[in-house]
């Protein structure tokens, strides 16, 4: 008979755990998820900021012009471990001619593990001097894309939607 109740208490206990998970899964904290992104981010700052330090003197100051595809591609092979070692799967690298500052170059850095990915489908943690959505505390959300400034040239940029 004991048997039995501490067996029913454990299905019923069980139940209640997979049904809080599809209820998460379902309904997700998105503000939280955010949060806790800008978190990892600060713990991963020094990298990402010593990643772009490093391409910079290496390539930018070398080559006038360079072509860009080209070089987020050997970026991403010369950087892997250190890459993967933050969660992010490549680093993109282009360019904005109409931006009116000085560094016309913006940085994306796609992310494959840790962020909330599963969650949140895509991140994208991106330096971008120019862009005003880098202001420590910006937020703004419109049809499931979501960017959370994080100071100093940085931003994370997040698109929630299911397809």
């Amino acid at each position: 008979m004991k048997i039995q109740k501490i067996t029913f208490v454990a299905y019923i206990v069980l139940a209640i755990v997979i049904a809080w998970f599809v209820y998460d899964w379902m309904n997700p904290n998105y503000k939280k998820r955010f949060r806790q992104n800008s978190e990892e981010f600060v713990e991963n700052r020094i990298h990402f900021e010593n990643l772009i330090t490093n391409i910079k003197s290496q390539y930018l100051e070398v080559k006038q012009n360079p072509n860009l595809a080209e070089l987020s591609k050997t970026v991403s092979e010369k950087y892997r471990e250190q890459l993967e070692e933050i969660g992010i799967e490549n680093v993109e690298i282009s360019s904005d001619e109409d931006l009116q500052c000085s560094e016309k170059l913006i940085f994306i850095f796609n992310v494959k593990s840790g962020y909330n990915i599963r969650t949140l489908r895509v991140v994208q943690i991106i330096y971008s001097p120019c862009d005003e959505q880098t202001r420590k505390g910006n937020h703004s959300n419109s049809n499931h894309i979501d960017i959370n400034g994080e100071g100093n040239n940085w931003y994370i940029f997040s698109d929630t939607d299911f397809m």
